[in-house]
């Protein structure tokens, strides 16, 4: 019984034939998973971009509504929506909080804690420690010497407990703390 074996090159042939052909198919399905789209400005409400070496994702969370608000005092405008195209940003307002920084220490306290605070500009501070009720225990009015100021705050009348200490200068600048007294 004699057996014909396939010539050599017909096999290799029909090997790299199915090669190519698995080849093509895999680059057909990843290609079909791609997206190319054409450059698409998206504000809205939250959402983030991230870049690799070799994609680029961008995603979005809000409404798809279009809806603009107006700070001209600030000098700020918001635009929330989807794929607005013709939406352009000419410049980004200067952030008016910079130079302003509260620090608190010692925190959780017993009789004193040290107000850290660093202004842009000398200025009036307002100082108020409420409690958890949104009570005011505490209220101080001060102008600082320098732009980096410490104002010790004498808390020993102050009941164990929760307390924010609120922190403002100007009509604009302002920070809230959170106080433990022990």
């Amino acid at each position: 019984c004699s057996r014909k074996t396939p010539d050599r090159i017909t096999y290799n042939t029909l090997i790299m034939k199915k090669i190519t052909l698995i080849v093509s198919l895999a680059l057909a399905s990843l290609l079909s998973f791609g997206q190319t789209t054409s450059i698409l400005e998206v504000v809205a409400t939250a959402g983030g971009y991230h870049t690799a070496s070799n994609f680029s994702v961008s995603w979005t969370l809000g409404e798809p509504v279009i809806e603009t608000w107006v700070n001209e005092t600030a000098g700020i405008m918001v635009t929330s929506g989807f794929q607005q195209g013709s939406y352009s940003v000419t410049s980004v307002p200067v952030d008016p909080t910079s130079g302003f920084n509260v620090k608190m220490y010692p925190n959780p306290a017993e009789s004193f804690t040290n107000i850290d605070i660093s202004l842009p500009a000398i200025s009036e501070v307002t100082l108020t420690v409420m409690d958890i009720t949104g009570r005011t225990v505490m209220h101080n009015k001060f102008t600082p010497a320098n732009l980096s100021h410490i104002h010790p705050l004498n808390i020993s009348s102050l009941k164990s407990g929760l307390y924010i200490v609120s922190v403002s200068s100007g009509n604009k600048l302002n920070k809230v703390l959170k106080l433990v007294v022990e």
